[in-house]
């Protein structure tokens, strides 16, 4: 277990990975102080798996796109400390391979795309509430989410710091394409 940081040093990651048919998988990590203020942003440029990755990872791309591409990239390029990793989808949880902080999926952010989420779906995770939402964590690692967890008492959404991601991402994307001249 990492050492407990004091309550002002808190932090709060959210991590997610957008799919978008036309520009390809982008993802974006934002770090919120304990307040839910920004501290640090970012995020991937557009990746387009090739036709070959689709066929030799199969079902297993999506997975391996969002925790062992995007994710740990992310993790790696990201200079603030951070406490808590937050994620809204199931397969970015192994991302806590690549980092020291504990990982929680967020039970309302990730039903908006997946569907119902329970505890059978995420088994060897337990159930938390944090700013009014359910965080599932791996039961090896719910002490030390809730020796910080009041430490969160002020942040006043736990889910709509994903929403902040996808719109920073929108936006990349259209700069993107304002830079890029048109074909003739």
């Amino acid at each position: 277990m990492a050492e407990k940081p004091d309550k002002k040093d808190a932090t709060l990651g959210y991590f997610t990975v957008v799919e978008d048919e036309r520009t390809g998988w982008t993802g974006g990590l934002l770090i919120l102080d304990r307040g839910g203020r920004p501290l640090e942003f970012q995020c991937t440029l557009p990746l387009r798996p090739t036709r070959s990755h689709e066929i030799l990872f199969g079902p297993t791309l999506r997975a391996h796109l969002v925790a062992e591409v995007i994710g740990k990239l992310l993790i790696q390029k990201c200079r603030t400390p951070v406490t808590l990793l937050c994620c809204d989808q199931p397969e970015a949880l192994a991302v806590e391979a690549h980092t020291a902080a504990p990982v929680a999926l967020i039970r309302e952010a990730a039903e908006a795309d997946e569907g119902p989420m329970t505890g059978d779906m995420l088994s060897g995770s337990d159930c938390l509430q944090i700013a009014g939402a359910s965080f599932f964590v791996p039961i090896e690692r719910l002490s030390e989410v809730e020796a910080v967890a009041e430490y969160y008492g002020d942040l006043p959404d736990a889910v709509e710091p994903f929403e902040r991601i996808r719109e920073a991402i929108k936006e990349a994307h259209s700069q993107l394409a304002r830079q890029r001249p048109e074909a003739a």
